[in-house]
């Protein structure tokens, strides 16, 4: 029921806008709707750097937008669709602009089985050394 992870790298300056995290109505034949999602977060953010994870229609008791600042290590775990498949519309959220870079690892769990959707050619024993050259490249592994 699990899509293929992801990981996301935001460089200084980007951001994700306002979005869902639904299956487009074409796509629901191969798993269904997205149920859940987790989102792990793979480095620190201070509380000045941006790249917090905030939801538009979701508030806290004072009325202030619900949101998670990056700590490496901590998770998000949300629910973009009831357990029906409806998508829940409250679940609208965005990334914000990160200051620094922000790294995630990202899951979505469909509502049934859900087949990984690889292009042909690609499978991860082909890329494990093109990601060896680029974590280097990028300073992450010597």
């Amino acid at each position: 029921r699990m899509e293929e992870p992801q990981l996301v790298r935001y460089r200084t300056g980007e951001q994700f806008s306002y979005h869902c995290d639904e299956v487009p109505a074409p796509q629901l034949g191969n798993g269904g709707q997205r149920v859940a999602t987790l989102l792990v977060y793979l480095k620190t953010l201070e509380g000045d750097r941006g790249g917090a994870t905030i939801f538009r229609d979701l508030k806290d008791a004072g009325g202030k937008r619900l949101g998670m600042r990056p700590v490496k290590g901590s998770a998000l775990l949300f629910f973009p669709a009831f357990a029906n498949g409806t998508p829940d519309d409250r679940t609208l959220h965005k990334g914000e602009i990160a200051i620094d870079e922000k790294m995630i690892g990202q899951i979505w769990v469909h509502e049934r089985r859900y087949k990984p959707a690889v292009p042909p050619g690609n499978s991860h024993e082909a890329a494990v050394d093109s990601v060896k050259a680029k974590e280097i490249e990028l300073g992450y592994r010597r």
